[in-house]
């Protein structure tokens, strides 16, 4: 059995097929590795020899010829030396200007100003607009809905800020489609619902608000229809006692 690189390669009777064999198979490649294994004795027969001879006939021998040197003339060389004539030069100092730089001034530090901004200024009503500052002003007094903190309402982080459920859809407002949220779950960090979107909000907060809730646009709006139940309750209440 003949095997090259670890691989079977032929099952051969006698010495000589497994020569010829391994002489048709040979490619010069002195990577690889030829193993004759006798299965009836069990034994590796040595194929050094075999294979020295193979890559002994597989080198090419060829005859490299050199052309005969040429016979070049002989350079005509003088033999006085070649006179130079010396460089003239001046042995007085090149005249050089001074550099002059002046002095870098540096500004002494000063204390950072936070940049003025812009006062926030609300956008004017559109034709279709519902607006009622009433109703706005009141919804600002109730609890947010996820935490049931109860704040000022404002546009800092820590203020009750009215989050309209259903935004300013095709150019729409409506006041009364509004709901009271904590300024940081409403727009101010990475938790909130303007920055996780519909889905990350209710996964993020669905602990404190109901495990039934599946959307929470639905829950906002139903919220939202409630307040404005207890608003007009309330307002009835108000003027009964006024009468």
């Amino acid at each position: 059995m003949i095997l090259k690189n670890q691989k079977i390669l032929s099952l051969e009777l006698s010495m000589d097929d497994v020569e010829g064999a391994i002489g048709r198979d040979f490619r010069g490649k002195k990577q690889d590795c030829y193993e004759i294994q006798d299965l009836k004795l069990d034994a590796v027969v040595c194929a050094e020899k075999l294979l020295q001879q193979l890559h002994k006939d597989a080198t090419p021998r060829k005859e490299i010829l050199f052309s005969a040197p040429k016979q070049r003339k002989p350079i005509a060389r003088s033999t006085q030396p070649i006179a130079r004539k010396p460089v003239a030069r001046s042995q007085k100092p090149i005249a050089r200007s001074p550099i002059v730089r002046k002095p870098v001034e540096f500004t002494p530090n000063q204390p950072f100003v936070q940049p003025e901004r812009k006062p926030y200024k609300k956008p004017k009503p559109g034709r279709n607009d519902f607006i009622d500052d009433h109703y706005s002003a009141w919804l600002g007094t109730q609890p947010c809905i996820i935490t049931g903190q109860v704040a000022e309402r404002g546009i800092g982080p820590y203020n009750t800020h009215c989050h309209h459920v259903r935004g300013w859809a095709r150019g729409r407002r409506n006041d009364h489609a509004q709901v009271p949220l904590a300024g940081h779950l409403h727009t101010y960090a990475n938790h909130s619902y303007h920055v996780l979107g519909k889905s990350g909000f209710l996964e993020k907060w669905k602990e404190h608000i109901s495990d039934d809730v599946e959307d929470i646009v639905e829950y906002f709006d139903a919220r939202a229809k409630a307040f404005k139940e207890q608003y007009d309750a309330e307002m009835k209440g108000v003027e009964l006692i006024a009468e």
